[in-house]
C-alpha cells in the first residue's frame, strides 16, 4: 500500500513561512513591477503635459492591470511552489488565490490594531521634534515598524500558503520530488590507463639428453686361473679403454672386444 502525504501548515513566527512567503513575494513584484512604473511614467509625463484627465486614465488602467495580474500570479507561483516541494500541482486557481488572500488580510488587520499606536507615536514625535533625538527617534521607530510590517507579511503569506497546500494535498499518495532542472553531466578529466605489460614468454631451456649407452651385455665372469704377466699382457693385445685390462680378442667379424667387461671396439 502507498504511503498517504502528509502535509502540515507552518508555524506563523518560522523560518520556513518566511521562506515561503519570499518565494511568493518577490516572483510577484518583479512581474507586476514593471507595468506600474511603465503606467506611472506615462501618466505622469501626460499630467505635465496638461492633459490631466489622459494621464490620470493611463494611470489608472496600468494599476487595476497591475493589481489583476498579480491576483492572477498568486495561485500559479503558489502550485509551481507545492510542486517543487510536495510533488503536486493545486487545482482551482480562484479557490487557492481566495485562500490565501482573505488569511493575509485577516493577519493584516491584527498586525494594524497593534501597529498603529506605535505608528502614531513615532509619526508625533518625529513631527513635533524636528531636528532634535527625539525627531530621530520616531523617524527610527517608523522605520522599525515599516520592516516589521514587510515581515508580518512574508510570514502571513508563507503560512496562508501551507495552509492551502494542507487543505488540497493531505491524504494524497506520496510523490518523489520534483527535480526543477536536470544536473549538469559531469565531465571527468580523462584518466591514464597504465597499459599492462605483458612479460614475454620465457622459452623453455632446452633439454639436453645424455646419450643412453647401448645396454651391456655381461658374460659370465670367466674364472682366472693366473694372472698373466705384464709381459704376456702387452704381447700383441690391446689394451681395453674401459677397465684398462689386455684381456681383449680381436674377431673377425666385431674387431676387438674384452673378454672381462665386454666392450667392443666401434666400428664407423
Amino acid at each position: 500500500m502507498d504511503a498517504l502525504l502528509t502535509v502540515e501548515p507552518f508555524g506563523f513566527f518560522t523560518l520556513e513561512s518566511l521562506r515561503a512567503g519570499w518565494y511568493l513575494c518577490w516572483r510577484q513584484l518583479v512581474r507586476i513591477l514593471p507595468v506600474v512604473v511603465a503606467a506611472g511614467a506615462i501618466g505622469g509625463a501626460f499630467i505635465g503635459g496638461r492633459m490631466l484627465v489622459l494621464g490620470t486614465l493611463i494611470m489608472a488602467i496600468g494599476f487595476i492591470a497591475a493589481a489583476i495580474w498579480g491576483a492572477v500570479l498568486v495561485p500559479q507561483l503558489t502550485s509551481r511552489w507545492t510542486t517543487a516541494r510536495y510533488g503536486y500541482a493545486l487545482s482551482g486557481p480562484f479557490g487557492v488565490w481566495w485562500g490565501i488572500t482573505w488569511r493575509i488580510a485577516v493577519v493584516a488587520l491584527v498586525a494594524a490594531v497593534v501597529f498603529t499606536p506605535l505608528d502614531f507615536l513615532g509619526l508625533s514625535l518625529s513631527t513635533a521634534f524636528k531636528g532634535s533625538a527625539l525627531g530621530g527617534l520616531g523617524r527610527l521607530l517608523m522605520l522599525l515598524l515599516g520592516l516589521g510590517k514587510f515581515a508580518v507579511t512574508l510570514l502571513a503569506t508563507g503560512w496562508a500558503m501551507s495552509k492551502v497546500a494542507e487543505s488540497q494535498l493531505s491524504g494524497m499518495p506520496m510523490a518523489p520530488a520534483a527535480v526543477p532542472f536536470a544536473p549538469a553531466p559531469v565531465v571527468s578529466e580523462p584518466v591514464a590507463v597504465a597499459t599492462p605489460v605483458v612479460a614475454a614468454p620465457i622459452a623453455p631451456a632446452p633439454v639436453v639428453v645424455a646419450p643412453v649407452a647401448a645396454p651391456v651385455t655381461m658374460s659370465a665372469p670367466m674364472p682366472v686361473a693366473a694372472v698373466p704377466s705384464a709381459a704376456s699382457r702387452a704381447d700383441g693385445k690391446r689394451q681395453c679403454p674401459k677397465c684398462g685390462l689386455y684381456e681383449t680378442e680381436r674377431g673377425s667379424v666385431i674387431g676387438w672386444y674384452c673378454t672381462i667387461c665386454g666392450w667392443r671396439e666401434s666400428r664407423r
